[in-house]
């Protein structure tokens, strides 16, 4: 159950427009980009090989099983608060216990959203909207996943583009960027329904 939330928090996240989400955005570029002079960490020499020095103090490490945050009745664990700091941050800052007070804050704030909004879900969706909303989840996340390049979309444009030719269809081929997008949309498409099938076992049952 708190895989399937985190994984919520993360991926949903990804799309919502959240007006915390600008300040917080705001701060941690604030430490990522100049130097602080209070007694948190100085994070504008952070990079990928080098720990970010430390000034004055070093923040007490805790486990990655330890509770930073309640959220209602949800336990955040540092592990959960550290992986989202990572990945709103790309990578430049990954220990939440560095963040000072209000920003572990906002942080907290934003990863709340959408727990609270899959309790009300839970609450107020019937079993099918919810199953509708986890179908349609799923797919987008599935979607983000699957490159197709503007040339292998151009290459079945083209291929289209000959069989229309061949067969001496008379109505007006569309050029290729007024189209593109859909047909990138429909590749997509398929190659989702491929993995979806693949392997698949199909049993009619007789009466």
């Amino acid at each position: 159950m708190k895989k399937f939330l985190f994984s919520i928090a993360v991926t949903v996240l990804v799309g919502m427009n959240v007006a915390n989400a600008d300040a917080l955005k705001n701060s941690l570029n604030s430490m990522m980009h100049t130097d602080d002079s209070t007694q948190m960490v100085n994070l504008s020499h952070l990079n990928l090989d080098a720990k970010p020095k430390v000034q004055k103090r070093t923040p007490k490490k805790r486990s990655s099983k330890a509770v930073v945050a309640t959220i209602n009745t949800h336990k955040i664990r540092k592990k959960e608060a550290d992986t989202y700091l990572a990945q709103r941050t790309k990578g430049k800052v990954k220990n939440f216990d560095l963040l000072p007070k209000p920003q572990q804050k906002r942080l907290i704030y934003e990863f709340a959203l959408p727990i609270l909004a899959h309790d009300v879900a839970k609450k107020e969706l019937s079993a099918i909207e919810q199953e509708t909303a986890l179908t349609r989840g799923w797919m987008q996340k599935e979607a983000r996943n699957i490159k197709v390049t503007v040339a292998e979309v151009n290459k079945v444009y083209e291929s289209l583009k000959q069989d229309a030719l061949d067969r001496n269809d008379t109505r007006p081929i569309p050029p290729f960027v007024d189209i593109q997008d859909r047909l990138h949309i429909q590749m997509v498409e398929k190659l989702m329904m491929d993995k979806l099938m693949k392997d698949i076992k199909i049993k009619i049952v007789d009466k």
